[in-house]
């Protein structure tokens, strides 16, 4: 029988693969199908005929009970001659890089990775970002998996459906053997065609076992193995057993040391097929059949095995990293060695940045016992540590912190007591418990000061500290712990601690005003990334885009929004991705972009739960300026999401929204009482808030002074200059702030400022503007006419004529010309075309307005009218 069976497609397909090669066009091949159907026997075959045109590197995954973080990208970098690789495995993007460099070494080159669904998510990491970088470069990556696994494996499916539009990407569905083949195989062994069929459902390994069988045709996958195994001799027996304790890539040199004298057991073992030679390693022709084999040894003699197999590689004759001798350890029911190794795991895997393979096997270490109190206490902290970072369980998290803190209270260790107090603040920042992680970490702070031998852990807690205040507290309070954290970060030799306290060090500058911070931490961001820091360079992006957003630097948003989403998508971080674009909605809020910022709110709101309250306000903000009924209950549910949490930064942007929402419905009253009670609050810490806060104290007759850090049209709006407060607010891309300051103006102001509101569809806001008028004894003010009121940007009918003449690049002469005005008169249609579009050019204006459908596109027919 050939040794493949209607693979002759799938084989072409990589065949032409390793053909590009030669050009240095590489690709990536997804491999999928069930166990069984001939992934490897796929690849080997490839491998045989290719053998000439490209070198093979091949790695496997096994199903080791907490996968070894990124053995098969360690695998490949070793055979490529790049051992060090790993040295980056911090940040997944330096490391892929790094590995495609050391495999273009040997191009043409053909890396294979087998059994991807058992794979660690670090691995993946990897493998995708490969992916992006394939397409000019003498290297083809092939990647199999069971596809009837992925439902088990998040990672997996991310990865697929992520490299899914891919251009160098291309997958291979492997089928089952067509009902033609089988009955030709059938025919061919003499045996019944249909109950082959139906036995083996055309699994092609199904199919070859029940041949080699004899017609007995095993009832199952078990079956048929140990039907061959039988087969074998006692001693061949024997090897194969071992051989399937130690896994599914076998050296000899252990194997012998498992079982001495195995040798020539293993030659029958090859002859008969069961195990196969792959390169200077055994392997099993199919992981079924090493699985198989497996279960069916006695519990007894599994563990005699694994312990066997533990003690080999516990040796140090054989590479073998702590993950594998856990595995075994535990396997062969010696508790304590698996715990040991579990916690060298935990530790290894934390410095590889694989933080949930470092969670489980440091609750494996915790779940075996028997680990000295300083062993136990050790692993409890790194255990939180992990948990908390890698989202596994952030109870989790905290109780293994609390522990912490007891054991090492126990054992008066001042030190780790302190670091158990940082742990545990983490983990509660995590919680959204702000208040109770703020006061153990001034706790932890206070030990370690007082602990001689601790400056690391000491500059950390205060980077905590500083981290805090900025982020949620007094922006004040980090500014003055900033320069003690500073330094005792540079004293400790700690960059990655020295660039988080630079990055909350800016993020305070912001909140108190200070624009300056914006381009610190642009360039702090560059470094990071510069410097393989991948948390601080998320944590830059985020925090850049959140303060441009508040400070109304609109550009910074755009750009930096672009390039944060883009780096994201390649780190695969989804959470920091949400943030960026809730902080770009609210730019757009800012800019008059409801529609925009509302569907971001709606989409994104429910995707980030720490901002949760903050966007139901703003959703209920843009609903109560439309005049929707009912909007208003989202900015007080907004609020009563944050009942019993200690004040922060969120509370006062929900505050600002509270006061607007209640004169949005008429009722300035309660909004004054709400100013002033947030003038009493955390929300004058802010210089958003602040500044927010004293406009709308003007508005609703609440004495206000300009605070530190107010913008300059919040200056000219306090001090009664709303002429240039409103000009100041045009500038600033802010159309309803440029309407609403033109409150106290004259007619012509007032008339201007509801046709913009208006135009923004803020008929609410409009009908709160007027009453506001009303009330300071203002002559009633008509608003636009109806025709206005219907064009979506709230132009007139002259105006919509003077705008479809822009569109085509007319000067105001030539527009006065066109339609009998005076040149004054056009100016002036102009200068009203620009500020209800936002634009702050004629071309901008132009551009709005066919991006809007306002005017026509060029070779499109007139608008109807």
């Amino acid at each position: 029988m050939p040794p493949l069976l209607e693979r002759d497609a799938e084989l072409a397909a990589l065949e032409a693969v390793v053909g590009e090669l030669a050009a240095g066009h590489g690709r990536l091949v997804l491999v999928g199908g069930e166990a069984g159907i001939g992934k490897t026997s796929l690849v080997r075959e490839l491998r045989r005929r290719t053998a000439s045109s490209a070198r093979f590197f091949v790695a496997g995954c096994e199903a080791l009970s907490v996968p070894a973080p990124l053995a098969p990208v360690r695998e490949l970098a070793e055979a490529a001659g790049a051992g060090d690789v790993a040295d980056r495995a911090g940040d997944p993007l330096a490391l892929a890089r790094s590995l495609l460099r050391a495999l273009s070494a040997h191009a043409p080159v053909v890396a294979v990775v087998e059994d991807a669904h058992w794979a660690d998510p670090a691995t993946l990491d990897v493998l995708r970002l490969l992916a992006r970088r394939l397409e000019d470069v003498a290297v083809a990556v092939v990647i199999t998996y069971r596809d009837d696994e992925v439902d088990a494996s998040p990672e997996l499916r991310r990865l697929l459906g992520d490299l899914a539009t891919r251009p160098a990407v291309e997958r291979l569905a492997l089928s089952r053997l067509s009902e033609a083949t089988l009955r030709a195989l059938a025919q061919g062994a003499g045996i019944d065609a249909d109950r082959l069929a139906r036995l083996t459902g055309g699994n092609p390994f199904l199919v070859v076992e029940s041949i080699a069988a004899g017609g007995k045709l095993p009832e199952s996958v078990r079956n048929a193995v140990l039907a061959r195994a039988a087969r074998l001799g006692r001693a061949a027996r024997e090897a194969v057993v071992a051989a399937a304790a130690i896994g599914p890539r076998v050296d000899p040199r252990l194997l012998e040391a498992v079982l001495p004298g195995s040798g020539e057991a293993v030659e029958e073992a090859l002859a008969h097929g069961v195990v196969v030679s792959d390169g200077p390693v055994l392997g099993f022709r199919h992981e079924l059949m090493r699985e198989a084999i497996e279960a069916s040894t006695s519990p007894p003699r599994r563990a005699d095995l694994h312990a066997r197999v533990l003690d080999a590689l516990a040796s140090g004759a054989f590479p073998a990293d702590n993950a594998r001798l856990a595995h075994h350890a535990e396997l062969a029911g010696r508790a304590g060695d698996a715990a040991r190794y579990a916690a060298l795991a935990a530790a290894d895997a934390e410095r590889l940045g694989a933080l949930r393979e470092a969670a489980l096997q440091a609750e494996r270490a915790l779940r075996l016992g028997s680990l000295a109190e300083d062993e136990r206490l050790d692993v409890l902290l790194l255990h939180s540590r992990a948990a908390n970072f890698a989202s596994v369980r952030l109870e989790d998290a905290a109780e293994s912190a609390e522990e912490a803190i007891a054991l090492a209270t126990r054992l008066g260790d001042r030190v780790r007591l302190g670091r158990a107090l940082v742990a545990l603040a983490a983990a509660l920042w995590s919680l959204d418990d702000v208040g109770r992680a703020r006061a153990v970490a001034d706790r932890a702070v206070e030990v370690l000061e007082g602990s001689g031998d601790a400056a690391a852990q000491l500059a950390r807690a205060h980077a905590m500290r500083v981290r805090m205040e900025a982020t949620a507290f007094d922006p004040r309070v980090a500014l003055e712990l900033g320069p003690r954290a500073l330094q005792l970060a540079e004293q400790a030799g700690l960059e990655q601690t020295r660039v988080d306290v630079a990055i909350s060090v800016a993020l305070a500058r912001g909140h108190r005003g200070d624009s300056g911070a914006l381009e610190v931490l642009a360039e702090t961001a560059r470094a990071a990334r510069a410097a393989g820091l991948t948390i601080e360079t998320v944590r830059a992006y985020v925090n850049l885009v959140f303060l441009a957003s508040t400070l109304r630097r609109h550009d910074v948003v755009d750009a930096a929004t672009g390039e944060a989403l883009a780096l994201f998508d390649e780190y695969q971080t989804t959470i920091p991705a949400n943030a960026v674009q809730l902080y770009r909605a609210r730019s757009l809020l800012d800019r008059g972009r409801w529609d925009e910022a509302d569907a971001t709110f709606t989409l994104r709101g429910r995707e980030w739960a720490a901002e949760a309250p903050v966007v139901l306000a703003w959703r209920g903000l843009v609903g109560a300026r439309r005049g929707e009924a009912g909007a208003g209950a989202l900015v007080e549910r907004g609020w009563a999401e944050l009942g019993g949490v200690p004040e922060s930064s969120r509370h006062a942007l929900v505050q600002v929204a509270l006061v607007e929402a209640a004169w949005l419905r008429g009722d300035v009253a309660a909004a004054a009482l709400l100013v002033q009670a947030a003038q009493r609050s955390a929300a004058t810490r802010f210089a958003r808030a602040a500044s927010d806060l004293a406009s709308w104290a003007r508005r609703v007759g609440v004495e206000a002074e300009p605070p530190a850090g107010a913008p300059e049209p919040v200056v000219h709006e306090l001090a009664g200059d709303w002429r240039a407060a409103v000009r100041a607010w045009r500038e600033r891309e802010a159309p309803y702030e440029a309407a609403l300051a033109a409150l106290p103006g004259d007619e012509r102001a007032a008339r201007d400022a509801l046709a913009a509101l208006h135009a923004l569809g803020a008929e609410g806001a409009a009908r709160a503007f007027a009453r506001a008028r009303e009330s300071l004894g203002a002559r009633a003010v008509r608003g636009p006419r109806p025709s206005t009121r219907v064009h979506p940007a709230g132009l007139t009918r002259r105006e919509q004529e003077v705008l479809e003449q822009l569109a085509t690049g007319a000067t105001n002469a030539g527009i006065a010309a066109a339609l009998h005005l005076s040149e004054r008169t056009v100016a002036h249609h102009v200068s009203a075309i620009l500020r209800k579009l936002g634009a702050a050019t004629r071309l901008a204006a132009v551009e709005r307005a066919r991006a809007r459908g306002l005017v026509r596109q060029v070779g499109q027919p007139p608008q109807p009218r």
